[in-house]
């Protein structure tokens, strides 16, 4: 009975923990990270949402064939509780 009773425990908090991942993320899609296009591709970049900050941090800055210049940024969101998180990367238009 009890290896049957922890089963159950741990798919609950299995799916418990799944539907917090869900809802962050839903969260994380209406504000997230800050849209860098047309701020000049600053190294670092901080702004507050989802009840933390998003740091937005430029790992390549390069020049398409069309001549115009984009930045790469990797996005870490850090929680209130001072949890740590990758949030991706994405990529920006310099000008």
């Amino acid at each position: 009975m009890r290896i049957r009773t922890a089963a159950k425990a741990a798919t609950t908090l299995a799916l418990a923990g799944g539907l917090a991942l869900t809802l962050g993320g839903a969260a994380f899609a209406a504000t997230g990270p800050t849209n860098l296009t047309g701020k000049g591709c600053p190294s670092v970049y901080n702004n507050s949402a989802s009840g933390g900050t998003y740091t937005q941090t430029l790992t390549k800055r390069f020049v398409a064939a069309n001549g115009i210049a984009y930045g790469d940024y990797k996005v870490v969101f850090h929680n209130s509780a001072g949890i740590v998180s990758s949030a991706g990367t994405r990529e920006y238009r310099c000008y």
